[in-house]
């Protein structure tokens, strides 16, 4: 059991050289790699001992850039890789390894890191991070935290980020808002393929289904531009999902639903400001979708962030390093991430059943570069769609950042 302090309300004063605020997987490894530097750390969130995170899914290839290590302790189910499934029911698959995780048991094996590494855990809200001199002063309930730098890794509210005066978003609207379930029915999570819908059911993102080992799984749906209740769309899905696994699975008009969650994605806001004088956002927060993505993101940020303090120098211009770094790694994966799904969310189903026919049975997954297997993933998606390209270039020229 993890030891943190329950309450804030007998702390008055405290200083810490670096504040991370939120638990998130991008907070803890913020938190984590400024405490390897041997600096002090805070990690505050104000649902420390219960966190409830939407992501479970991690990709060997994604995790692999991001330098993590996927661990037993919290891999519930191994996959063989996804299935891309268009309106029509045509099916496109691209044999990339893929994991299941338990996402309770993930935030707690990263607490314990954290710990380990001299992480003070706190339970408590933070309200606001003035600036004052070379610190910030945090407004936590009745009591206040000083510290040289804070991290805002509270997710996509970035309530501290955003009192600072920073955009940290350059496109808030295109948040992918998400409603997933949680369900058990007979042998449903002994699949070996994640399978992503895409096409007007979700649109702009996609519908889920992931197998979680046994009888366990979870359907979600993640939807662009339509506000935050997506409750017809996830009704709509469960609908036709289960009709597209009726011949499959007896009696699945009676799988049982277990838990909801709802939430936000950023995955194609792109991040915008994310430095400013003795602060850094990071993760969901800085608009850095994606679970690896967004650790390997923290892991920068809280780096950047002990040798800031090492240095005595937490202006912005020290600490824009970070960007600097970030932006080496993921600049291009970003920015082809946002024109494809922006090309995408222009397509119609008719046309998506199409694509999907002609790629059907192809080799999608390249070795390379980012940028190599970009490029020939787009040639070999042209030969079905030619105009796709064109489409692709037209979005991608709209947001340079």
């Amino acid at each position: 059991m993890e030891k943190f302090i329950s309450s804030a309300a007998s702390l008055l004063f405290v200083k810490c050289d670096v504040l991370v605020v939120g638990a998130s997987a991008a907070g803890l490894m913020a938190a984590i790699s400024a405490a390897s530097e041997g600096v002090s750390v805070i990690l505050l969130d104000k649902n420390l001992g219960g966190l409830n995170h939407l992501a479970n899914t991690l990709f060997e290839g994604m995790a692999t850039r991001s330098k993590i290590q996927v661990e037993d302790c919290y891999l519930q189910k191994e996959l063989e890789g996804m299935r891309i499934i268009s309106p029509s029911g045509c099916s496109v698959t691209i044999p990339a390894k893929g994991y299941f995780i338990d996402r309770q048991k993930f935030d707690d094996r990263y607490k314990h890191i954290a710990e380990s590494a001299g992480v003070t855990l706190l339970c408590g809200e933070a309200h606001s991070a003035k600036l004052d001199g070379n610190r910030r002063t945090v407004a936590v309930d009745e009591d206040k935290i000083h510290a040289r730098v804070v991290i805002d890794a509270s997710g996509i509210g970035a309530t501290i980020a955003r009192q600072a005066g920073l955009c940290t978003m350059r496109h808030p609207e295109d948040i992918a808002w998400a409603m997933e379930a949680a369900f058990e029915h007979p042998g449903i999570g002994e699949e070996s393929f994640f399978q992503y819908w895409v096409g007007s059911m979700a649109p702009g993102w996609k519908a889920t289904f992931s197998p979680a080992g046994g009888d366990q799984a979870t359907l979600g749906v993640f939807v662009r531009r339509h506000g935050p209740n997506v409750q017809s769309f996830f009704s709509r899905f469960l609908k036709e999902f289960k009709a597209y696994k009726a011949a499959e699975y007896n009696d699945i008009e009676d799988m049982k639903i277990l838990t909801i969650k709802r939430g936000g994605d950023p995955i194609c806001v792109l991040p915008g400001e994310m430095v400013s004088d003795s602060l850094l956002v990071t993760g969901g927060a800085a608009g850095q979708s994606g679970l690896a993505y967004g650790m390997r993101a923290g892991s920068i940020c809280g780096t950047v962030a002990a040798k800031a303090v090492a240095a005595g120098d937490v202006s912005r211009r020290f600490l824009s390093e970070y960007e600097r770094r970030w932006r080496s790694e993921f600049y291009w994966e970003y920015r082809m991430g946002r024109s494809s799904l922006e090309t995408l969310r222009e397509v119609p189903d008719r046309e998506i059943d199409r694509l999907c026919m002609g790629l059907s049975g192809k080799k999608l997954l390249f070795g390379g570069s980012f940028l190599k297997k970009a490029a020939l993933l787009g040639a070999r998606i042209s030969l079905v769609r030619p105009g796709i390209i064109l489409d692709l270039i037209r979005n991608l020229a709209k947001d340079q950042f």
